[in-house]
This record gives C-alpha cells, structure tokens and sequence, in this order.
C-alpha cells in the first residue's frame, strides 16, 4: 500500500508539472473556448478585448521566469506530457512569438471588418485555435503532435480565408486552399507512417537517426513529410496556392496566414531536420541537395514573379515566396541555422504584417490593392507613407532596418555551412526584391501630379499597430541581439545543442 501511495503521488506530480507546463497554450485554448461561448451568446463588442487578454496572458505565463518559479526549479524541463510536447527556453519563446504574430493581427482586424460591413465575430476564435494549432506544430517533440498541430492550424486558416461567403474571391481562396492542403496532408501522413516504419518510433526522443537513415523507407518517408512542410511555407513547386489565396483572403488574416503559419511550419521543419547529435538528416547530402534546390528556384521565381505585379496583394504575396527561399536556406545550415530562421521569422512577421495591415487600412474596393492607387500615398499621408516605407525598405533588407539583419543572419549561417553559391544566388534575387519594392515607394512620393485614390482609416487601434510595428523594426534593426541573442541562448540551452551554434556576430 506504501509503494502504491508512493507511485500514486509520484504520478500526481508528474501530471501537476506537465499542467504547469502546458498552461501557456491551454491559456490560449481557454481562450478560444470562451470566445465561442461570448459570441453564442451575442458578446461580441469584447471579442477582440478578450482575445488580446488571452493571448497577452498566454505570452506573459510562457515566460521562463514564470515557469521556474511555479515549479520551484531552476530549470526547466525539456519535454512534457510524455515527451510529445518541448518546453524549456526555446519553446516559451517560440510561443512568445507566435501569440504575439496573433496580438499584432488584431490591431487591424477589426477595423478592417467594420470597414468592409461584413463582421465574422467568429473569426476571433478560429485566430486563436489557429495559434494553438501553431504553437503544438512549432514546438512538438513527436510527429503524431506536429501533424494534430498542422492540422489544427490549416483547418482555422481554410475556413478563414473563405471567411465572407458572398464573395467570389473569398471563396475560391478558401476552396484552392483546402484542396491543395488535403493532398499535402496526406503525403504527410503517409510520411509519418514510413518515419515510423523505419525507426520505430515518431518521438524524436526515441527516434534513432542511424537505423532511420539506414532503412529503405528513410527517403521517401521523409521526403513526403518534407512535401509537406514545402506546401505550408510556400515554397516552389508547392507554392501555386499562394498568390490567389492570398488575394481573396481578407487582408488582415492574409498577412497572419502568411507570418505565423509559415514561421511554425519553418521552426518543426528546422527542428525535424536536425534532430540528433552529429548526425542529423540535415546533414544527409541528398536531403540538403533538394532543400538547396528548392531554396534557389523558390527565391528566383518568388522575386521575379513579384516584379512584374501590378497589384499590391499579389506583389506581397509572390514576395513572400521569395522569402520563403530564403529561409529555406537556414533550415539545412546546423545549429545557427535554427537561429537565424527564428530570428528571420519574428522580423518577417513585424514587417509583413505591417504591411499587410497598412494595405488592409486602405483597401474598400477590389482597385485600392493596384499599385497605381497608391500614387502620391507618401505626400498627402507623411506619416502613413514613412511607415509603408520602413515595412517596404525592411522587407528589400535596407539598412539599417531590422530585414537587413534577418537576411545577413541567414546568408552568414549559409556561408558558414559552405552553401557559397545558393547564398550568392540569395544575394543577387535580393536585388531583384529591391527593384519592385522600391518601385511602390517611388510611386507613393515622387510622382508629383497624382493624387492617390486610396484612403486610410484614422481609427486609433490600426494606427497604434501600424507605429509599434514599424518602431520595433527599427529598434531591432540597430540593436538585433535584442532577439537574436535570447534565441541562440535559448537553443544553446537545448541537450545536444551547444556544440552546433557557434557565436554569431551581431554586426556584419
């Protein structure tokens, strides 16, 4: 009775730290559940307030400091409920940055509704459990976790992006956006199924690389579940869906589907491929070679495209594809690659949401989205230009904006992985980035006889996003170890990790 009781409090505790663990994402599950409760009940004027709390919430428990002091250790453990789940310092941040892809989405996404008088309270929720879906995704330690994570994501981003029912537009969105993922689901299944067929186990604790990397089943199985993370993040040839579902999405919920699901999706993939010490899939030369590809023809098609775009959507959407390339070339790079792609997906998130934002404040008719429109924006709204400036001149990767340093983060962990000719490539399709994004500044202020036909809303709620966003790209642009830093400790501070991630300069 004795040992009973033992094991009996011993389990108890086990299940009280994996609660404690978990409660920054079953904060924002919460979250969820109480907006569909609000809004069954017809509250709706405190959506918004209430998913901001929740999310702030979610992001303030998930601090390490928080943790530790609830469980009264020094550090955090690794993993949780029965290793699927990663915690520790990689993982509060991580979540961090993905409530936050969410908090900065709200700024806009009201406004945007009321202007369009077409509010869907239900979207409020569906963005919530999207950040769940997102949060499991980015930080599984088991493939069964990663998929229920994917899945919950895509299944809110499909039904947001058909989210107004009596438009054409939105519902070809949505419709392309399902039946593309549902074919990529399933190679991922079927990638799960073989990952586990030839290692024996889909937690990447247990997962043993060496018999993975020996067994027949190792290439296709993990070449179907790169398939679909290639699908997520938009990356050539996978990438068909994103421009038209981009511009039929509502422009808010186009710029969180492009940041905070592309951005887990690279963080699982990241970690999927350098899973183990020394010997990693990343490491495989075949793997890398595809991955490499990929990047190279994902860059070259995404700039090029972008630059022949009159439509400001379609423009953003084709350079987030580019984007997409360039991130790509981190994810095989080791231990500092895993950093730059965290630290180039929290700038791309600042500055296309910003964006994103700022075409959304503007957009009432189908021709506010063509570049034309915003002829002579820069001198009738100084400030409002100078912000749509700083998001376009970041996202070319100026200096000394905060997109100068994400992509010298990523090139310098190419370079250092001895990727010389796809960052070469990468440089040179910045270039071309450069031209299309500079050339919507130079209609915003240096045609001096156009009047720009578009009209921002003055509300206060974008506005203040729009300030915070293009502040903090400034910020982090002159000082980026403000994240970079916090990032490689974070990762350094994972088992097995240490040895990947060599210091990273801070100034190029």
């Amino acid at each position: 009775m004795e040992i009973r009781a033992t094991l009996d409090a011993s389990q108890f505790m086990v299940g009280a730290t994996d609660v404690i663990l978990g409660m920054p994402v079953l904060l924002v599950l919460i979250t969820g559940l109480v907006l569909m409760v609000l809004d069954a009940f017809k509250v709706r004027k405190v959506l918004p307030i209430v998913a901001a709390g929740g999310l702030i919430l979610s992001m303030l428990m998930a601090l390490p400091p928080v943790l530790t002091g609830l469980l009264g250790q020094d550090n955090l453990p690794m993993t949780a409920y029965n290793d699927m789940l990663r915690t520790g310092e990689m993982a509060s941040m991580v979540h961090v940055f993905l409530a936050g892809s969410g908090l900065f989405t709200l700024f806009f996404l009201g406004d945007f509704m009321k202007r369009q008088v077409a509010r869907v309270p239900d979207v409020y929720a569906l963005m919530v459990f999207a950040i769940v879906g997102m949060i499991l995704l980015a930080n599984a330690n088991d493939l069964i976790i990663t998929f229920i994570g994917l899945e919950t994501m895509s299944v809110c981003l499909y039904v947001m992006a058909a989210m107004y029912k009596k438009d054409v537009g939105s519902n070809e969105s949505g419709l392309k956006y399902f039946l593309l993922g549902a074919f990529a689901t399933g190679f991922f299944v079927y990638g799960i199924a073989l990952i586990y067929g030839a290692s024996g186990s889909t937690n990447f604790s247990n997962m043993s690389m060496m018999g993975l990397m020996t067994s027949p089943l190792f290439y296709p199985g993990v070449g179907m579940l790169v398939i679909g993370f290639l699908f997520k993040v938009a990356a050539f040839p996978f990438h068909a869906w994103t421009p038209d579902v981009y511009t039929g999405t509502p422009t808010p919920i186009a710029g969180f589907m492009a940041t905070g699901s592309k951005a887990a999706a690279f963080i699982a993939l990241a970690v999927f491929l350098n899973l183990g010490e020394g010997i990693t899939i990343a490491s495989n030369e075949k793997i890398q070679a595809v991955i490499l590809v990929c990047a190279v023809a994902t860059m070259i098609y995404g700039n090029v495209v972008a630059a022949r775009q009159r439509n400001l959507k379609r423009m953003l959407a084709y350079s987030s594809i580019a984007h997409s390339g360039y991130v790509l070339l981190a994810v095989c790079s080791g231990g500092d690659g895993i950093v730059a792609v965290i630290f180039y997906m929290v700038i791309y998130t600042l500055m296309n949401i910003g964006a994103f934002g700022l075409v959304g404040m503007a957009e009432s008719r189908a021709q506010d989205v063509t570049v034309d429109s915003w002829k002579g924006f820069g001198r009738h709204n100084p400030w409002l230009g100078a912000a749509l400036t700083i998001f376009l001149f970041s996202l070319a990767g100026i200096p000394p904006l905060a997109g100068f340093m994400g992509k010298y983060f990523v090139f310098a962990a190419a370079i250092r992985a001895d990727f010389l000719i796809p960052a070469i490539i990468g440089i040179l399709t910045s270039v071309i980035g450069a031209f299309y994004y500079i050339n919507v500044i130079r209609n915003m202020y240096f045609d001096d006889k156009a009047t720009p036909s578009v009209i921002t809303t003055k509300n206060f709620a974008p506005v203040a996003g729009v300030v915070i966003l293009a502040v903090l790209i400034l910020i982090l642009g002159v000082f980026p170890n403000l994240i970079q830093g916090p990032v490689a400790e974070s990762i350094a501070s994972v088992p097995g990790a240490a040895d990947l991630i060599p210091d990273l300069a801070v100034n190029p």
